[in-house]
């Protein structure tokens, strides 16, 4: 046998069960009621009046995290410049070597010919100083002139100069860092000695027509008609040509002058240098001779 209930059954027999108390309660006559009345008033006089204090906290807990999640970068530039410290100009006592070649002039153009040359140089220049002064040597081999080649015989020329040096200041940082540049001039006395050098003289016959000594004479003051040859449509005086015995053999020497400048580039105790001169001299019953060496070379402090 099955039972099924319903909502509305359940809900009926409750509202009964509860009817059923109401009416219950409402009959029990027997319970007696007190008659007395509970005072009721404020409070007596010595009575300790209870407060209470309560006190009410408040505590946050919430905690804030931050984070950042931007990078900067930071590129820092520096715009300063840092040069090398300045270089410190030498000076003082040198000495050094040079080379180069000598193309001659004057009386001794026509004979001769561009030959090597080589220096040899001692001298002193302040550090700071405008003027210096220099003694040098310097050693030339003319080349000989192919008309006049089978009358020469090894031309030689040693001149000894004792000079004065005036260096500019103005272009000596041109360089920067890497050395001090100058620019000078040099000049003084020389002593010239020669040796078989071929030169042209002075003609006392026809001074439109050039007369050239071969030889190892150094002038040759008494010329005559005889003394003159023509050979190659120039008119030549040999004179003494390798004669041990002639009083025109050895060396002969003349004073005179050089004038010339250069360039130098030095740095800490070397100086490099590139110069060219005029070295002249004057025979007797000739034109002024004259040499122009340029040479390279290096100094030392």
């Amino acid at each position: 046998m099955t039972f099924r209930f319903s909502s509305r059954t359940i809900f009926g027999a409750a509202a009964l069960l509860s009817l059923g108390a109401s009416l219950a309660v409402a009959q029990d006559t027997t319970r007696t009621r007190s008659q007395r009345r509970i005072p009721v008033s404020k409070e007596a006089p010595g009575e300790v009046v209870r407060v209470d204090t309560l006190m009410i906290y408040r505590t946050d807990t919430l905690t804030q995290l931050r984070v950042d999640t931007v990078r900067r970068t930071v590129v820092r530039v520096d715009t300063v410049t840092k040069f090398p410290p300045p270089m410190r100009l030498v000076g003082g006592w040198y000495f050094g070597l040079a080379g180069g070649v000598s193309e001659p002039a004057g009386a001794l153009f026509t004979p001769n010919s561009g030959g090597p040359s080589g220096q040899a140089q001692v001298g002193y220049q302040p550090a700071y100083s405008w003027w210096g002064g220099r003694l040098d040597v310097n050693y030339t081999h003319p080349g000989e002139d192919s008309r006049f080649s089978g009358f020469e015989s090894d031309a030689q020329i040693w001149n000894t100069s004792l000079n004065l040096k005036l260096q500019a200041p103005w272009f000596s940082r041109i360089m920067g860092g890497f050395g001090h540049f100058a620019l000078y001039g040099i000049g003084g006395f020389t002593w010239t000695a020669f040796r078989n050098l071929p030169m042209r003289i002075d003609n006392p016959f026809n001074s439109d027509v050039p007369l050239f000594l071969v030889g190892n004479c150094s002038n040759n003051n008494i010329v005559t008609t005889q003394q003159i040859r023509t050979i190659n449509g120039n008119q030549l005086i040999v004179n003494n040509l390798n004669n041990d015995n002639s009083v025109c053999n050895g060396w002969h020497s003349r004073g005179g002058w050089n004038a010339g400048g250069g360039a130098s580039l030095s740095w800490r105790r070397t100086e490099l240098f590139i110069e060219s001169r005029v070295i002249a001299f004057n025979p007797s019953n000739a034109p002024q001779a004259r040499q122009i060496p340029t040479v390279f070379g290096i100094n030392f402090y």
